[in-house]
């Protein structure tokens, strides 16, 4: 059902060269900004923030200049659940009358739909998508555990009354401990690869120790009595179409740890986080905030990407890539 011909992969792709790519870094640092040093707002959850500024970088990267994307790179396998909860979240806005809270949202889930759909038709014609993505991981793991650390310090109560200026900023529940746990498990799966360097292991580690502390600080939020809610039609429809993209990514990440044995790490901590992002959003409360939307987005993109992009390309760019004397070692 998900088959389509893969993207042609540029003869020149210096974008993914370098473990760093910057505009795939921009969802991630607009997401810890929002978090620690959000833009000046009339109140918690309105006026721009910094991913609403990301995804329209997002924008301009993937449609301007010579490389941009083709009209055929932007369908993704999941585009009806991604559109089902779009006008969804658009009925609720008109329901609650104008309400803040599903204002902003749709707010969210806008920004990190274009994220999601500007980087999966952008990344798709590279050979190693996923390398763009996952550094991304390891900057929220890495500011958000030395901000739970640094606050750890100072006691239990700070540390809870920064985790709810964050869901006031975020507009979520406990949106600080399950970013952390949703890249914590990322961060681990790269890090469980046979190449993967020392410092991904860190990375790991450190998030582990701060999700930890987190939760034993303030709690999860999660609790069987939030299954509830899904007495409200709105929040059923929301849940349900949410199910069915993250089963579609699901499918998708498992699906690449098999076709990608040199980056199946990754992969199968993806197919484990989509269900996690599931049971987050059921046991959670009514929303994952800005937090667990982005991340989300961020690792549906990768998935995208590196389905359009198959292994034999990977592999052909490695070769290619590699001096004679390697190859024949």
């Amino acid at each position: 059902m998900f088959d389509r011909p893969a993207s042609p992969v540029e003869r020149a792709a210096p974008v993914v060269r370098e473990p760093w790519c910057w505009v795939a870094l921009l969802p991630a640092l607009a997401l810890v900004l929002d978090a620690v040093r959000p833009l000046p707002a009339p109140m918690p959850g309105m006026g721009v923030t910094l991913l609403d500024v990301a995804a329209f970088a997002c924008i301009a990267w993937a449609t301007l200049g010579s490389r941009r994307s083709r009209r055929d790179d932007w369908h993704t396998p999941v585009d009806g659940p991604v559109i089902s909860g779009l006008v969804l979240a658009v009925l609720h806005v008109v329901h609650a009358g104008g309400a803040l809270e599903p204002i902003a949202w749709l707010r969210q889930i806008t920004a990190s739909g274009i994220c999601f759909y500007t980087l999966g038709a952008r990344l798709r014609r590279e050979p190693r998508p996923a390398d763009a993505i996952w550094p991304g991981f390891a900057l929220v793991v890495l500011v958000l555990s030395a901000w739970v650390l640094a606050l750890a310090t100072q006691g239990a109560s700070a540390l809870q009354q920064a985790s709810l200026l964050v869901d006031a900023r975020w507009v979520s529940r406990y949106g600080m401990v399950k970013a952390l746990l949703l890249g914590t498990l990322l961060c681990a799966g790269r890090a469980s690869e046979p190449e993967a360097r020392a410092l991904w292991r860190a990375i790991a580690l450190v998030g582990a120790v701060a999700c930890a502390v987190c939760w034993f600080a303030g709690g999860s939020g999660l609790s069987v009595d939030a299954l509830a809610s899904l007495d409200e039609p709105f929040y059923f429809g929301t849940s349900i179409v949410a199910l069915m993209f993250l089963a579609g990514l699901m499918r998708l990440a498992w699906g690449l740890a098999g076709e990608r044995a040199a980056e199946a790490g990754r992969w199968r901590a993806a197919a484990l986080a989509f269900p996690l992002i599931a049971t987050l959003l059921l046991f959670g409360g009514s929303s994952g905030g800005e937090g667990l939307r982005a991340l989300a987005a961020l690792a549906g993109a990768g998935v995208v990407a590196a389905r359009f992009a198959p292994a034999e390309v990977a592999r052909q760019a490695d070769l290619a890539a590699d001096p004679p004397a390697r190859r024949a070692a």
